[in-house]
């Protein structure tokens, strides 16, 4: 835990087509989280996390009982996020107890993370299954809050502060139900990335 306690510093990117870079990651993880409650910015979440299955195209009760003894429970409270900022408590949960929640709940995100070192951050990228697929995220998270980042080519836009994008949300509003709307948008608007977190670098520029 850092000298912060129980917050989180990240921020998030939208990326087009999953980056080479993701194929270095040697054993990537197969995330399955519930959302219990989410409301207002707060959310309540049951994780179970273990090595990625072969199958992927199978039900989430499948899948869950994929993970077996190597997946590892948490449970975890969260707060709204404000400049990249967002209070996250997160506690170890017995994983035949979270696996249980999850397989029962309603409202599950699941996705394969790949985790890769870029320059001097640790990045995650994040391929999403069922029906928020095709969405893929990029995450960089730090101790403190990130700033003066260097941003990698395959970002196409920055979504930190877009709750849409927030997990939570895809659990009760999987992407596949307004991916066509929000590229529409985003051709319109074109790519944004915050500016209020020291300077951003843009790799290969």
């Amino acid at each position: 835990m850092s000298e912060f306690g129980d917050f989180e510093f990240e921020r998030k990117f939208l990326v087009g087509d999953m980056p080479a870079v993701a194929a270095s990651d040697p054993s990537p993880a197969l995330i399955a989280q519930a959302y219990l409650f989410a409301s207002d910015g707060y959310a309540v979440r049951v994780r179970l996390q273990g090595p990625a299955p072969a199958r992927l195209d199978v039900s989430t009760a499948e899948l869950v009982g994929a993970l077996g003894g190597e997946a590892i429970g948490t449970m975890t409270a969260k707060g709204p996020a404000a400049g990249g900022t967002r209070y996250e408590a997160e506690r170890d949960l017995d994983p035949l107890v979270a696996g249980q929640i999850v397989a029962r709940a309603e409202h599950v995100v699941l996705k394969v993370r790949s985790s890769v070192w870029l320059g001097e951050d640790g990045w995650v990228i994040d391929r999403f299954l069922g029906g928020n697929a095709p969405l893929v995220l990029a995450e960089v998270e730090r101790d403190s809050p990130v700033v003066d980042l260097v941003i990698p080519s395959f970002c196409t836009t920055e979504v930190s502060e877009d709750d849409r994008f927030r997990n939570e949300h895809l659990a009760f509003h999987p992407f596949s139900g307004w991916a066509g709307d929000y590229r529409n948008e985003l051709e319109l608007l074109g790519p944004t990335f915050v500016d209020t977190l020291g300077c951003n670098h843009f790799d290969g520029t």
